[in-house]
């Protein structure tokens, strides 16, 4: 199975904010690119994240051995493929997707090759001696299947108002899952994973009543229920789930949004954190206010999260999460991430080759993949991930990926963050093979510019 990552705007629809926040931000990270590990409207970052984003570096300058792995968009190794650092004879992953180099002069860029699905990755700039490399595009092996249906009792079951909705999430650190329950409390699950044969997670309710805009009333909450620990086999459905709700009190959390100059807040989605990995989200609000109040439910442990969605005049979006909020806080300041915006070549350039520079403003404290999407897919993708705000598509013909001449392309730029570098970027699996959607930092965002054409040399 292999996708390629596309960032597309929100689709038209739905009618809440917080459908189409979710729904857009999941095609945003997913497309055709992170389709095969896509989190549903569940968040799940933190738990998903293997590696250290702080790890050994040879500094500049250095000459250091570097121990990598490379792995598909669904966490999965790579094997087979070629890895190369200029100047060093190059190496295939063995069947774990790992690879080694002696004697690399830092800093040093990396590429991959993978001639299966007509593509290369490369990482620019990196000092740390074990990278780990996410592939776009590329997902190895077979996902496991399986089944989760059940019922939640408790709340307002059996008879719910028909404002009453009770939000379920499945969340394992290898799929999550969320959606509501019907009227009469059932649901059903289909995960979808890669890994483990078997996984274990849980299953999470929250019920509350809403108004007329769908946003939780005062005193609103009527149950929360965790029921952890349930092994999920491949093939083997798992039926008469029962999870009980059990009485929660409502507070109220109010925050201030500070809008970028240059940017339109489309809309706020509130998740309710179980934990810094597991979140469920509750409700969207399509108001374009920028001071917000909310009522949330006080759950022992748990947390809020606000997520704010921003829009730019070049079909440029981002979306900001504000993790971490006690559920009654007070002045909760949200400042969200505007997102990367493409400077040159202009739309429609002709004549592009790899001297070409390709340029774009940075998102704060972001890492950044330049996507160059061939029309064809018969001619080569490249990916590129940088900290920089500048870049040329590779030149690759000794690998067999050099740049076709006057081929159509498109090219856009996806920022992610807290990322403060390349070697950041390549000390965690979370931002490429997950979702970004909230997460164990303060703050977590993505954006991505909207695309340009251009054509290749002659």
């Amino acid at each position: 199975m292999s996708h390629r990552m596309h960032f597309t705007g929100a689709p038209a629809g739905r009618s809440t904010a917080g459908a189409r926040f979710l729904q857009s931000s999941r095609r945003a990270l997913t497309g055709r690119f992170l389709a095969a590990c896509a989190c549903g409207a569940l968040a799940l970052a933190a738990g998903c994240n293997k590696n250290s984003t702080t790890g050994p570096t040879g500094g500049t300058g250095g000459i250091v051995t570097v121990t990598g792995k490379v792995l598909g968009q669904n966490g999965q190794a790579v094997a087979g493929v070629p890895v190369s650092i200029r100047g060093i004879p190059s190496t295939n992953t063995d069947a774990s997707g790992n690879f080694s180099f002696a004697g690399v002069s830092t800093p040093y860029d990396i590429t991959v090759v993978n001639a299966a699905q007509n593509s290369a990755l490369i990482y620019k700039g990196l000092t740390r001696t074990d990278p780990v490399l996410v592939f776009p595009g590329t997902a190895p092996g077979t996902p496991h299947n399986g089944s989760i249906t059940g019922n939640i009792t408790g709340g307002t079951f059996p008879t719910p108002g028909p404002r009453d909705v009770t939000r379920v999430a499945w969340c394992s650190p290898e799929v999550t899952q969320s959606a509501n329950a019907a009227a009469n409390g059932s649901f059903g699950f289909a995960p979808s994973w890669y890994g483990p044969t078997t996984t274990t997670g849980g299953i999470y309710a929250l019920q509350f009543t809403t108004d007329a805009q769908g946003l939780p009333v005062a005193n609103g909450y009527k149950g929360y229920g965790a029921k952890t620990g349930i092994a999920l086999t491949s093939g083997n459905p798992l039926v008469n789930q029962t999870d009980s709700l059990l009485a929660v009190t409502s507070t109220q959390l109010t925050a201030t949004i500070t809008i970028p100059g240059g940017y339109t807040l489309v809309g706020k989605t509130v998740y309710f954190q179980v934990t810094p990995s597991v979140a469920i989200p509750l409700f969207g609000d399509t108001s374009k206010s920028t001071a917000a109040s909310y009522y949330t439910p006080l759950v022992s442990g748990g947390t809020i999260a606000l997520g704010i969605e921003l829009a730019g005049t070049s079909g440029s979006q981002s979306f900001t999460w504000k993790n971490g909020n006690a559920a009654g806080a007070a002045g909760v300041a949200v400042a969200p991430i505007a997102p990367p915006e493409l400077s040159l070549p202009l739309n429609a350039a002709t004549a592009v080759d790899t001297t070409v520079t390709f340029s774009w403003t940075g998102m704060t404290g972001a890492a950044h993949i330049i996507q160059f999407l061939a029309v064809n897919h018969a001619n080569p993708t490249y990916y590129i991930i940088t900290a920089g705000t500048s870049a040329t598509i590779p030149s690759l013909k000794s690998l067999g990926m050099g740049l076709p001449a006057s081929a159509s392309y498109n090219w856009n730029v996806i920022g992610f963050g807290p990322l403060s570098s390349t070697d950041a970027a390549a000390g965690t699996i979370t931002w490429l093979t997950g979702s970004s959607v909230p997460g164990g930092a303060t703050q977590t965002y993505y954006g991505a510019t909207g695309s340009r054409a251009f054509t290749t040399a002659p």
